[in-house]
């Protein structure tokens, strides 16, 4: 639970700080990037300078949240620039919707070395205490709650451009409001936000209505790859490296598409594999509720949410499956 000296501290440190670098999790979602985006906004008002890195290369309707392109690290700023400070010279790490070394790619390389104070702001529940200050509140269904409820604390200006970001973050985490962890807070923040200047339409038609034929045609060949399991109730998809060469999309073209089969009214669980360039899968798992996937990710070194998780996995498609399937129809079988 987050407290009152927990907002004092954060304000603190952002206050005394006049530099910033902010980043997020490889894989930068919605909630990430929209956090981003309103911390690099507060810089503005508080005559701060604010560096956005991502730690890898965001899907295109992420992209549009900037304003500008956001240097990547390995493919825009190299590691050695960081530790150089040829990059720039920072006080102040602010780091959203993680806390955990894994997520962090070859940034916890330069973290782990730094002397800069870091400041997280997230809601998962697992975490390897990267902070010298940590606002976590496991009970938020989007980091970008807790980053609202930071700045209303702190009596800074909640912008259009602010309430946008901060309704990306907040629907994004929540499936556009279809997910379990919508509640009453998620609605009075995003009716609150709306009020405030964002614009539901338009942030939708931005995240949802901007697809490339190239990403279409992944999506055909991802739909014709259905398998299901366990009387219906385990949707298995996949996606080769050949289906990628084959239409012309990339790796940022699957996001969302792992929701796509619990339109089918008997599945309860879900699993996309994508095939990764070097070798393994990438596998993002979808609960409809009963079960718990965070845990079958943990359990292969990966994490998330109860109804939404991912993992890493080396090996064959047939060994990955394997392991996969059998943990979810444990899980629907009560064991």
């Amino acid at each position: 639970m987050v407290t009152t000296s927990d907002f004092k501290k954060a304000i603190d440190l952002i206050n005394n700080a006049n530099s910033w670098l902010v980043t997020s999790h490889t894989r930068p979602d919605g909630d990430a990037a929209g956090c981003m985006k309103v911390f690099c906004e507060v810089a503005k008002q508080l005559g701060k300078k604010a560096k956005p890195l991502l730690l890898s290369p965001p899907a295109q309707w992420y992209k549009n949240i900037f304003d500008a392109p956001v240097p990547v690290l390995g493919n825009d700023v190299k590691l050695e620039e960081l530790k150089a400070e040829s990059f720039g010279k920072f006080d102040l790490v602010i780091i959203v919707d993680t806390n955990s070394y894994v997520q962090l790619a070859e940034f916890d390389k330069w973290l782990k070395v730094s002397n800069v104070p870091v400041l997280v702001i997230d809601h998962h529940l697992i975490g390897d205490a990267l902070g010298a200050v940590e606002i976590i509140d496991s009970a938020a269904a989007a980091t970008g709650e807790i980053v609202f409820d930071l700045l209303k604390f702190a009596g800074w200006k909640i912008t259009p451009e602010i309430a946008e970001a901060l309704y990306i973050a907040i629907s994004t985490d929540t499936g556009w409001f279809r997910f379990d962890n919508t509640n009453g807070r998620v609605m009075h923040n995003a009716a609150e936000l709306v009020e405030l200047g964002a614009r539901p339409s338009v942030i939708y038609h931005k995240m949802y209505q901007n697809y490339s034929p190239s990403r279409l045609k992944l999506l055909g060949r991802m739909l014709g790859s259905l398998e299901l399991y366990h009387d219906d109730r385990i949707a298995l998809q996949f996606i080769l490296r050949c289906d990628f060469d084959s239409t012309g999309a990339t790796g940022t073209d699957t996001e969302e598409f792992v929701n796509e089969s619990g339109r089918i009214g008997s599945v309860e669980a879900s699993a996309l594999f994508v095939e990764l360039k070097d070798g393994g899968f990438r596998c993002s798992l979808r609960s409809s509720g009963k079960i718990d996937v965070r845990k079958i990710a943990a359990k292969f070194g990966g994490g998330g949410h109860r109804v939404a998780a991912g993992v890493n996995l080396k090996g064959s498609l047939k060994d990955a499956k394997k392991m996969i399937l059998e943990e979810l129809e444990k899980a629907l079988s009560g064991e």
